[in-house]
C-alpha cells in the first residue's frame, strides 16, 4: 500500500550503463574523467589531468562494479581492479538519466552516449 519496499538495484544499474565524462578542477591540476560502465558488471575508467597547463599521462583502470541501494535515490558503487583488490567505493545519485553525482567532491558526470538511453 504505503510503503514500496527497499529501492531496486536494477533501475539503477540500468541508468549507469553507458558512458560518462565528468570535468574537475582542484587549483592548478585540470582533469576530465571518462567512465564505462557495461551490462556485464565490468568498467573502465580514464582520468586525463593537466597539472599548471602541462599534461600528466592518462590513467586508465578496469575492472568490475557492484550497486547497492542506499535510499529510493542514492546508491553505493563499488569497484574493484582486476585482480579483485578495491579500487573504491562512492555514494550517487542521478539527476536524470543523463546527469549523475558523486557525493565525494560533488562530482557531476554527464552521459556521453548520443540518443536515447541505452536500455531504454
Amino acid at each position: 500500500m504505503f510503503f514500496g519496499g527497499k529501492p531496486k538495484q536494477a533501475g539503477f544499474s540500468r541508468t549507469l550503463v553507458g558512458e560518462w565524462r565528468a570535468d574537475t578542477l582542484s587549483g592548478d591540476v585540470k582533469g576530465e574523467i571518462t567512465a564505462v560502465f557495461n551490462t556485464d558488471g565490468s568498467y573502465m575508467t580514464r582520468n586525463r589531468m593537466e597539472i599548471r597547463g602541462v599534461p600528466a599521462a592518462p590513467v586508465t583502470q578496469t575492472g568490475r562494479y557492484r550497486i547497492e541501494p542506499v535510499d529510493k535515490v542514492r546508491f553505493r558503487l563499488l569497484t574493484i581492479d582486476e585482480n579483485g583488490q578495491p579500487v573504491s567505493t562512492t555514494i550517487r545519485s542521478f539527476v536524470d538519466d543523463n546527469t549523475m553525482l558523486n557525493e565525494v567532491g560533488r562530482i557531476t558526470f554527464h552521459r556521453v552516449d548520443s540518443g536515447e538511453h541505452p536500455l531504454n
